[in-house]
């Protein structure tokens, strides 16, 4: 994939991941987070149904496969969503969510390289540990304190439900490569995903209030629409193809700039001020970024008789080298290494 594609695709889920935040702070003063997610879900569903109806995309897919790839949608989209909304239901301030979420591309960093083989660069820890204090000065003035502890660990678990959700979507993807088999289509993995979120939110929900479409007003459809087909559909798409061809680091990475980004829409849409330490916050952001997306001569490493797939931005190689080196000798078996160029 281009490298101008790339960049073009990663600030626009940026802008799409942002505005997710932006709109569900908007939505949750009108109705119930549980309910907000639900109705969210449902439109998602339904559309992706209809759209890998349209396109026939369809396709065979293993009860296995399936299996994980609800359990991603349920981890992605069901809790971290559930729980970082509810943070703010529970009177948790988004700059302190904000700063907790950092944690997960650090995490993300640290057990990339033991569940996917894929090796963090010494650039790339330092983009990360500048991403983290972008973060820390752009929200440095919205901490405060009293929120009970309970409300306090929500984002925690919303961190940690998104980094095991994204290293296990990143591993399914490494997998279908290692077998040389095409990937499946986003749509398709979407709707499996959106199955398991839903599977996770519709106990939370209850037999209480049966759910009642019609009494949404203008304003709350113009939320739910954005949220399931901008905030779910798009930016979860996007989300999808860049797992394809970068590292989970590197996407992790991408989280850097959805505060700063958030402010920035926040201000221009509601006109809330932007401050100095905002500006600079959004600056240090891009800047590691930078250094975790363009890592230098990093050298991926290989997991023991496992194929890995690596990318050639990883690789201190020229390009004119072949695309497969077919077998390499592990121990005393014969794998073969995928490199892809």
């Amino acid at each position: 994939m281009q490298a101008v594609s790339i960049i073009g695709l990663s600030i626009l889920f940026v802008l799409m991941w942002s505005s997710g935040w932006v709109a569900a702070r908007l939505a949750v003063t009108d109705m119930d987070v549980v309910t907000l997610l639900v109705a969210r879900y449902l439109i998602v569903v339904l559309v992706l149904f209809l759209l890998v109806s349209l396109l026939r995309q369809w396709r065979r897919v293993s009860l296995s496969e399936l299996l994980q790839q609800m359990l991603v949608g349920s981890l992605v989209h069901g809790i971290y969503l559930m729980a970082a909304l509810s943070a703010f239901e529970e009177g948790v301030s988004a700059g302190l969510v904000a700063f907790i979420m950092t944690l997960h591309p650090m995490l993300t960093a640290t057990l990339s390289s033991r569940v996917n083989g894929e090796e963090v660069s010494a650039r790339q820890w330092q983009g990360l540990l500048i991403g983290t204090l972008a973060i820390v000065l752009s929200v440095s003035d919205s901490y405060r304190h009293g929120a009970s502890g309970a409300a306090l660990a929500l984002p925690f678990l919303a961190v940690l439900a998104l980094t095991v959700g994204s290293l296990l979507n990143r591993h399914l993807e490494l997998n279908h490569k290692a077998r040389a088999e095409p990937p499946l289509p986003v749509m398709l993995v979407l709707l499996m995903q959106g199955i398991g979120a839903l599977l996770v939110l519709l106990p939370l929900r209850g037999s209480s209030t049966p759910l009642q479409f019609a009494s949404f007003d203008a304003d709350e459809w113009v939320l739910l629409l954005w949220l399931a087909l901008i905030a779910s559909l798009g930016a979860y798409a996007l989300l999808q193809i860049l797992l394809r061809h970068l590292s989970t680091t590197r996407v992790a990475s991408l989280g850097y700039l959805v505060p700063p980004a958030t402010m920035l829409q926040s201000y221009l849409i509601f006109g809330e001020s932007l401050s100095l330490a905002d500006a600079g916050g959004l600056a240090l952001a891009a800047i590691g970024v930078h250094c975790v997306m363009s890592p230098g001569r990093a050298r991926p490493s290989v997991a023991s008789e496992r194929t890995v797939s690596m990318r050639q931005s990883d690789l201190p190689v020229p390009a004119a080298l072949p695309l497969t080196l077919r077998t390499r000798r592990v121990g005393a078996s014969t794998a073969p290494l995928d490199i892809e160029l």
